[in-house]
């Protein structure tokens, strides 16, 4: 398995991936508009024997407008979609992608706001984005979103002080034999 960039021509095969794994009635034409915009050096594939198993769609220009606040942020990018092959899912693949996406974007704007909205019941992705950095923000109400979700957010301060929290932590003891 690698991981590389996104390219126009991965379009197909992830909006095929994505049917397997996002909402049809909300998420799926979200997923076709951030396709069409989102920023292809900071967007990123996972690729396993030829077929796209995992994909990051980051946008500079918002796919949807849940807070009028969002598009007042200076240097914002938003996640729009991680998504990984429900057959892929639990090896690690989401985070790996994750933070790629996040070096990518720390490398375009070392002064970067990453938010994302997340469903309140999509607890392994809720985890996994608190794991990375983000903070809940704001949540929402099914009137502003087709579900209850939350606006999560994660600033470069925060992303800075979790790179040097990771780089300062000792190599695992190797066991005795």
């Amino acid at each position: 398995m690698h991981i590389r960039n996104f390219k126009q021509s991965d379009r197909e095969c992830i909006l095929e991936l994505g049917t397997k794994v996002f909402r049809e009635d909300d998420e799926i034409p979200l997923l076709q508009k951030a396709l069409g915009q989102c920023v292809s050096e900071l967007s990123f594939v996972a690729v396993e024997d030829k077929a796209i198993i995992g994909f990051t769609l980051v946008c500079v220009k918002m796919t949807n407008v849940y807070y009028s606040f969002l598009s007042k942020i200076p240097n914002c990018y938003e996640l729009a979609f991680l998504g990984i092959s429900p057959t892929c899912q639990g090896r690690g693949l989401g985070t790996r992608l994750l933070k790629e996406t996040l070096l990518a974007i720390f490398q375009r704007s070392t002064h970067f706001t990453c938010w994302l909205l997340v469903d309140t019941d999509n607890y392994g992705a809720i985890k996994l984005y608190e794991r990375t950095g983000f903070r809940r923000w704001v949540s929402t109400s099914a009137d502003k979103t087709f579900t209850p979700g939350h606006i999560m957010g994660l600033s470069y301060r925060r992303y800075l002080r979790l790179i040097a929290n990771l780089e300062a932590r000792p190599p695992s003891a190797c066991r005795q034999m």
